[in-house]
């Protein structure tokens, strides 16, 4: 019931359901069926969405944002191994590419610009440094070595490296050394590592022990995608405090990516003729691919959804303060945009159509839907 009285909530919804509207307007005056029936199906779609998505006030939404996404990604929890665990754990290697790419760009461009004086991925170096000492530490020299920009002064190097290290959910400390061996004085060393109860899981996954050399070493297996991991894990237990996230553009780029996610799971499956020549291709495979013409992707049928799409992201994942956060700027749309063109990078192209690799979690949603679909039209029977 309370739910019903969220005035916010209820106009989220009605902002999305006037988006279809605007959608299926778009789609019925334009020649956009470049693959027989493909318009057709949209068109039935997106009517099916409007009549399906309000009911038991946006129940969809619950299933597939609350239950499906926020699980996966965002645990509800204060307790960051928890989340570190969990979001780790809920891996595939399909999910891992599609996924991992989405927020490796996003993570790539805010982190560029935090770490402008390197030219490398931010990820990919720290993926390098880490992977270097297998106590998983680095020394506060090496860290302003890789990311340091000479041409700016050092605060303000150190200013950007600490929201560097908050990002990710890094941690600093500092080591006392009575006699300093250069200058035989006191010196105090600071340096980033992981927290400790992350240390104990990264030693556990990721430290291997030879045992003919008698040392242990960082497995190949330690990637990006643990700092992915933690990036959300950071996110999930500090979505109520935005400085320790990035801000308004973290609560901007993630709720595009996963607003991006929502809307490839609603499109519909094609059904494509035998003599289609994309069956032929070699690069497509039909048990695990499915395609999205073109055409669908264009901004005047994409733009009423997506806007839409990011708003309720980001209210049923931080609630009002991150709704706030998604105002109509020049910036935020930058950031939205910037969202939209990934798409192209995370997904294949087969002779001129877009293919959508059918990762987990395009398929539990997409199954929400159908189940959701299913059971109201068997009632109505």
């Amino acid at each position: 019931m309370m739910e019903d009285k969220d005035t916010t909530w209820n106009s989220l919804l009605k902002d999305f359901i006037d988006g279809i509207e605007v959608a299926t307007n778009q789609l019925e005056k334009r020649d956009i069926d470049n693959i027989p029936g493909a318009k057709d199906a949209l068109i039935q779609r997106l009517n099916t969405m409007k009549t399906q998505f309000p009911k038991n006030n946006g129940e969809i939404f619950y299933k597939s944002i609350d239950d499906k996404i926020q699980n996966s990604f965002f645990p509800d929890t204060r307790d960051f191994a928890d989340a570190f665990k969990k979001i780790l754990k809920s891996r595939t290697h399909e999910q891992d590419f599609v996924i991992n790419e989405l927020l490796n760009g996003f993570v790539a461009s805010r982190t560029k610009a935090i770490a402008s004086g390197t030219q490398v991925p931010v990820i990919d170096r720290l993926v390098e440094a880490f992977s270097k000492r297998n106590d998983f530490h680095i020394v506060d020299h090496q860290f302003y070595a890789m990311f340091g920009d000479p041409n700016k002064p050092r605060k303000y190097v150190k200013e950007h490296l600490k929201e560097l290290v908050n990002l990710f959910g890094l941690i600093s400390k500092e080591l006392m050394v009575e006699k300093d061996l250069r200058k035989s004085e006191k010196k105090i060393y600071i340096f980033y590592t992981f927290p400790d109860e992350i240390l104990r899981i990264l030693e556990e996954k990721y430290i291997i022990i030879d045992e003919e050399l008698g040392h242990a070493y960082v497995s190949e297996e330690f990637d990006r995608n643990v700092f992915i991991c933690m990036f959300l894990a950071n996110l999930s237990i500090n979505r109520d405090n935005p400085e320790k996230i990035g801000g308004s553009y973290t609560i901007n780029g993630i709720s595009a990516i996963f607003a991006l996610i929502l809307l490839l799971s609603f499109m519909p499956k094609l059904s494509i003729e035998e003599t289609h020549p994309i069956l032929r291709d070699s690069s497509f495979e039909s048990s695990n691919m499915s395609v999205i013409p073109k055409s669908w992707m264009m901004k005047q049928v994409i733009e009423p959804l997506f806007e839409p799409l990011i708003k309720i992201i980001a209210y049923r994942l931080g609630g009002g303060l991150w709704l706030s956060n998604v105002i109509d700027s020049e910036i935020n749309k930058k950031i939205h945009s910037q969202i939209r063109f990934l798409l192209k990078d995370v997904n294949r192209w087969v002779l001129g159509e877009l293919v959508r690799v059918e990762i987990p979690i395009f398929v539990e949603i997409a199954n929400i839907f159908a189940e959701i679909t299913v059971g109201t039209d068997s009632e109505a029977r």
